[in-house]
């Protein structure tokens, strides 16, 4: 097999062998563009290396060929194609290849494993199959943020973060901008959503087919997008005509991509795209998975309040490619100022919706998450991290109380006697962990992200979803409280082996 694993990809490999035995189901979570389906093949090549079979389900046509064809690249032997029809169709293959839809109509084969792609899309039917056998099952997600993944899903792998991968240069970091943030008050949501709840597609449509929305996104990109290879993510087929329409008047050339455009079409404006004809793709409901051609801009023109949503659809720019140092993210629906960069994004558990959260609770959280939203520079519209006080891309300074939302000395609360923290002051600390980081990784000393995270649940009981990976020098109090957390790990482990020397010495 002609796979050399990178070392996050090891690190989960070896996470989910420790716990082979002990779960069932697992959820193995990796950013858009971290190798998930390197992963699968290995995983399926060490299966059918034991006389086993593998049973790959992916939730989109488009996936079943490119997997097919990536695992053969590999050096993976043919797989049989669940497909009427397909010529590539053998039950007796050992790695079977197929979509949801058509295998939930279909009596389960016989095999070994079952490897869903994109598991983060609900299928019931499919989750009743898995949840009434005892064939082990990995769900593979770079968003597994769906509040039922607790219910059915065992165990989550999560080896690395989307900012660990950009550091190492496997993904491409965002230069995110936000020119306009339409008003979408009175827009009504609706639960039916494949990505969980949303606003409805016909009530955003006719707000973002504005002629001063269309406009600013037209203007924008002529004076910011510098001509890049981009992808627009619109609301309706109707608004992506519209657009392409738009770009088209002035010279630019775009086309459009939705759900009905045949396959051979979408393969040709692909290559259109790849070649530098078309400039811009306007798609609708594509291009959230299966997408990787270079992609250096990305315009996102269509309100969602779905993380699973906004992290899939900017993720299709993170790929790295020769020459791109970074991706421009045009926000013109008011996404990132309502759910945070999409690469700060990160969860540590399985949500369930069944968690037992009060409302107090969840309204709590609710406002401290607002607390840690981005900034807008009122001057280039730049989107700095929250606590990041001058423009880093334009210098500009605001003036007091100008960039301020959110007043914290009237959010302070008492918890059990004493004064609850406040975002800033996590914020504070989760930046020092950080320069603290990075002045042990000078020393030699490597600790992840996850490291960090886990460093800073010990402080506040919980994990630092939404904060900025941006580091601080750390402050003699911090100091102070890493080294009584070294002493006390220090006493720990002389406690264990002293017991551990004592129980070899009782044996003998």
């Amino acid at each position: 097999m002609n796979l050399k694993l990178r070392p996050h990809q090891e690190r989960i490999i070896n996470k989910l062998r420790k716990r082979w035995k002990e779960k069932r189901t697992h959820v193995i979570y990796c950013p858009a563009g971290g190798g998930k389906t390197a992963i699968a093949a290995y995983i399926a090549n060490g299966m059918i290396k034991k006389g086993m079979k593998v049973l790959f389900l992916a939730p989109y046509q488009v996936l079943v060929m490119q997997t097919a064809s990536r695992f053969m690249g590999y050096g993976l032997p043919q797989p049989g194609i669940i497909w009427q029809n397909h010529e590539w169709t053998d039950t007796h293959k050992a790695i079977q290849v197929g979509t949801i839809q058509t295998q939930i109509r279909r009596s389960l084969p016989e095999v070994d494993l079952i490897i869903w792609d994109e598991g983060h899309i609900r299928s019931m039917k499919m989750l009743e199959i898995i949840s009434g056998i005892d064939i082990p099952v990995i769900a593979l997600s770079a968003t597994p943020f769906s509040p039922w993944m607790g219910e059915y899903y065992e165990s989550l792998i999560k080896e690395v973060t989307t900012k660990e991968l950009q550091d190492l240069g496997y993904l491409t970091p965002f230069e995110v901008y936000a020119p306009i943030k339409p008003d979408l008050k009175g827009v009504r949501t609706s639960s039916f959503s494949e990505y969980g709840e949303d606003y409805l597609e016909k009530e955003i449509e006719e707000i973002m087919q504005g002629a001063k929305v269309v406009g600013n996104i037209v203007d924008n990109w002529l004076c910011n997008g510098e001509n890049l290879p981009t992808i627009a993510f619109c609301c309706t087929v109707l608004h992506a005509n519209h657009l392409a329409n738009s770009f088209g008047s002035v010279g630019v050339k775009a086309e459009v991509m939705d759900s009905s455009t045949p396959h051979e079409e979408r393969d040709r404006i692909v290559k259109r795209f790849e070649g530098g004809i078309t400039k811009i793709i306007c798609n609708c409901g594509v291009l959230i998975a299966g997408f990787d051609s270079d992609v250096r801009c990305i315009i996102y023109a269509r309100p969602t309040k779905s993380e699973i949503r906004w992290v899939q659809a900017t993720g299709r720019g993170a790929r790295p490619a020769k020459g791109k140092e970074r991706c421009l993210l045009f926000d013109h629906s008011g996404t990132v100022h309502r759910l945070g960069m999409p690469d700060q994004i990160e969860y540590y558990e399985l949500p369930k919706e069944s968690d037992g959260m009060d409302k107090a609770e969840k309204a709590r959280k609710e406002k401290e998450q607002k607390e840690k939203l981005p900034k807008e520079c009122p001057k280039c519209h730049f989107m700095k991290d929250a606590g990041v006080f001058i423009c880093p891309k334009c210098g500009f300074k605001p003036r007091a109380g100008e960039d301020v939302e959110v007043d914290e000395s009237r959010q302070i609360q008492k918890i059990d006697g004493k004064k609850a923290p406040t975002t800033a002051e996590k914020q504070q600390f989760y930046s020092e962990l950080c320069g603290y980081r990075d002045e042990r990784k000078a020393a030699g000393k490597n600790y992840s992200d996850g490291w960090i995270a886990h460093k800073f649940k010990a402080k506040y009981g919980e994990w630092p979803n939404g904060l900025a990976l941006t580091p601080l020098e750390p402050s003699i109090s911090f100091r102070g409280w890493m080294k009584s957390q070294n002493i006390r790990y220090a006493k720990g482990r002389a406690k264990g082996n002293k017991t551990l020397k004592e129980l070899k010495e009782g044996i003998k």
